[in-house]
């Protein structure tokens, strides 16, 4: 029997083939395919990505605070928006339809951005309307809350070696109960203000919970393509928050 192996005759794979031109679908270098998620890749890589995230999730808030000033400076557009509700209607079915054509193409480039614009303009909107009907002092108060926890809790997820991925169940269970009890109270409005509190502390509490989880996703088990998913999350947590806590303001200030 021989004992030499055989020597391959196949020639290697060359490294200076010109690159492939992207497109849509493909939105991230050939270079960075084959990473499983951004805990796998350099530190150099991860940066980026979480670069991408904020910066994206910047320019959201910073579109939601604008179309939120629009309201509150200019009245004759708060009223006529008010007198045309169809509008929030429209904005509110569009919220939905931008979040699932976003998910079916969170990958595609430069569609995904198109959907991530739309559905921030459509939130924007519905937002920017509902939040006309509060005083300026308790929106500036839970505007700066919102920053403020939305901060601490981003650097202690950061921080923090404890796993809060495992508390996803659990979270959406909280979140239908949420949308459940705030159909109850839709169709009774006359509930106290107790249930009122303690319903909006509930829900600030979730939210809350949610930013250190999906900061957490980002770090672990985000693809290096993900960006789009990873922004959409962190911009609903930080709206979902925003709103319970002006609910929260809003009441203290009612009693």
């Amino acid at each position: 029997m021989n004992s030499y192996t055989s020597v391959p005759t196949e020639e290697p794979p060359s490294y200076n083939q010109e690159e492939q031109v992207r497109h849509e679908g493909d939105n991230i270098p050939d270079d960075f395919k084959y990473s499983v998620n951004v805990a796998s890749c350099e530190l150099s890589l991860r940066h980026l990505f979480i670069r991408k995230v904020y910066s994206l999730l910047s320019v959201q808030i910073f579109a939601t605070v604008l179309i939120g000033l629009i309201f509150r400076l200019n009245k004759s557009v708060t009223v006529w928006c008010f007198q045309n509700l169809w509008l929030f209607y429209l904005s509110i079915f569009g919220s939905f339809g931008f979040l699932i054509a976003t998910h079916f193409k969170a990958r595609s480039y430069p569609t995904n951005l198109i959907l991530l614009g739309g559905f921030t303009a459509c939130e924007a909107y519905g937002v920017g309307l509902a939040c006309a009907l509060f005083e300026s002092e308790v929106l500036l108060q839970a505007l700066l809350l919102t920053f403020v926890i939305f901060i601490g809790l981003t650097i202690f997820a950061f921080q923090t070696k404890y796993d809060f991925v495992s508390w996803e169940g659990a979270l959406m269970v909280g979140v239908w109960t949420l949308i459940g009890t705030g159909l109850v109270f839709a169709f009774l409005p006359n509930h106290s203000s107790t249930m009122e509190m303690i319903y909006s502390f509930l829900g600030a509490a979730i939210f809350g919970v949610y930013v250190i989880v999906d900061t957490q996703k980002i770090m672990k088990t985000a693809n290096l393509d993900d960006e789009i998913p990873a922004t959409l999350s962190l911009y609903m947590d930080i709206l979902n928050l925003f709103l319970f806590i002006l609910r929260i303001l809003n009441n203290q200030r009612r009693d």
